[in-house]
Formats: structure tokens, sequence, C-alpha cells
């Protein structure tokens, strides 16, 4: 259901503390990126879905999955993401 501003709060609140955790670990190392200062990221450990496909889902257990769509990959839990 649409719960109006409400959720956009929500969001706005999740995605600032997202950003703040992935900030305090470095950042998010994608393949072969590397900071200035020589080391990567590690904020990539902790996500539930992206690059897991095959793996269970953090979550619930549900094996990731993963589509392509045109050049790109998507990965999701068919079961948490609907």
């Amino acid at each position: 259901t649409f719960d109006g501003p409400a959720r956009g709060v929500r969001c706005a609140e999740a995605i600032r503390d997202i950003l703040a955790a992935a900030i305090v670990q470095g950042g998010s190392t994608l393949r072969d990126f590397i900071a200035v200062n020589g080391q990567s990221g590690y904020f990539q450990q902790t996500y539930f879905v992206y690059d897991r496909a095959g793996v269970p889902c953090r979550n619930c257990g549900t094996p990731v999955r993963q589509i392509k769509q045109g050049q790109r990959s998507t990965f999701y839990c068919a079961v948490c993401q609907r």
C-alpha cells in the first residue's frame, strides 16, 4: 500500500544510514577499483544481493537470482524483493 510522504521520509532516512555506513567502511569496491590510498572499500561485503547470484539471500535464505537487462545485470531475491 502507498502511505504517501511517510514512506518518502523513511526511504530518505534509510538512504542516509546506508551511505554513512558505506563511508565508514571505506566505500564500495566494484571489481578492480582501488582508492587513492591503495585500499579497496569493504562495504560491498555487506550487500544482500548484488553479485551474489545463486548464493542464499542474507535475509531469508532463498537463492539470489540474476537477470540481464540490456547489457546490465540485476540481482534480486524473489521472496524479499517483490
